[in-house]
């Protein structure tokens, strides 16, 4: 069911809350924000919590920033590292268009958790989406963001 306000973000804590994640994978990390606060929510329940945060930092480009249908600014790989290591978690940031970084991702741990909001188009959540499969087990709970329902051209409505 689609969740239409900020609370969606709210949701998100209290589904790792529920699920205790160890391993968090995040397509659209952005600056890190998000990342801390999940990493929070999951090292409540375990000491042991990794977190992967896939994006383009300083790579995203104005052409990009339109086929993606992205709005914010750039951010920075060094303020996001530097924002995450807040959280004593261990984690690593993958630079580079996940068309391209998932398909060779080899996790060294199963992924429990997975928040997909990174490229809007089509193309490019399809992508993420049959990376991901490729990574999951039985228990992996992954989230879409970016559901639009008055909108077949952008977003994951086409693919849900």
């Amino acid at each position: 069911m689609p969740i239409y306000t900020d609370d969606r973000y709210k949701v998100i804590i209290k589904m790792i809350e529920k699920i205790r994640p160890k391993t968090i994978l995040e397509v659209g990390a952005f600056d890190g924000h998000r990342a801390v606060k999940m990493l929070n929510a999951a090292k409540k329940y375990n000491k042991d919590v990794k977190y992967y945060g896939f994006d383009l930092f300083e790579n995203m480009t104005i052409d990009i920033k339109q086929s993606e249908f992205h709005s914010k600014g750039n951010v920075s790989c060094k303020q996001v590292k530097k924002r995450i290591s807040s959280t004593d978690c261990e984690f690593e940031l993958i630079v580079g268009n996940t068309i391209e970084t998932l398909p060779n991702f080899k996790p060294d741990r199963p992924i429990d958790f997975v928040f997909i909001d990174g490229g809007h188009s089509l193309d490019t959540i399809a992508s993420d989406w049959g990376n991901i499969k490729k990574i999951m087990h039985e228990g992996t709970v992954v989230v879409f963001d970016d559901y639009y329902e008055n909108r077949n051209d952008v977003g994951c409505k086409q693919l849900i």
